[in-house]
């Protein structure tokens, strides 16, 4: 069946079978909690702003960078370009942001905050990945090296392991 382990001697371990089940068991329980607490942030957020948590990451996206672009959106928030354009859309009918003509390239146009916006960021406290990206910011370079790491370690074995027959 695939959803079997495979044999324990397929893949070495570098720690013994009790002491990688604990650690096993610990990331597990930290990694529900913060999918819960994502979660839970995520339905407040949506009753409270009518905003989703993905839109929610656009809104700091352009707060931290003025010149942010649709490209660079797509690939900081993991979508494709015609998903951004509809959550900037519903963000500019919702009255979140503004999106002006560049003055000195009239093909661009700038993705402006309102003070709804701005309310919204200085009060509402991120959870889930926005909180990932501000420790990261606040992390020194020895930190944040350690945090990517051991992220792709994680997704080497969740993504390039292929299964057996």
């Amino acid at each position: 069946m695939f959803w079997q382990l495979p044999p324990v001697a397929r893949y070495p371990s570098n720690m013994d079978t009790k002491a990688a089940l604990a650690y096993v068991r610990e990331f597990l329980r930290i990694y529900w909690a913060n999918e819960h607490a994502h979660e839970a942030w995520s339905r407040q957020l949506e009753a409270e702003h009518d905003l989703t948590a993905k839109q929610y990451g656009l809104l700091r996206a352009v707060e931290r960078s003025s010149d942010i672009t649709t490209t660079s959106l797509t690939e900081l928030l993991g979508k494709a370009q015609p998903a951004i354009t509809q959550m900037l859309n519903r963000l500019e009918k919702n009255g979140y942001i503004t999106r002006e003509v560049n003055p000195a390239d009239k093909r661009k146009r700038e993705l402006k905050l309102t003070k709804k916006a701005e309310k919204v960021l200085s009060t509402v406290e991120p959870v889930g990945p926005t909180r990932v990206a501000l420790a990261l910011e606040h992390s020194n370079d020895r930190e944040a090296g350690q945090i990517i790491k051991a992220m792709e370690t994680v997704s080497d074995w969740m993504t390039k392991r292929k299964v057996s027959k």
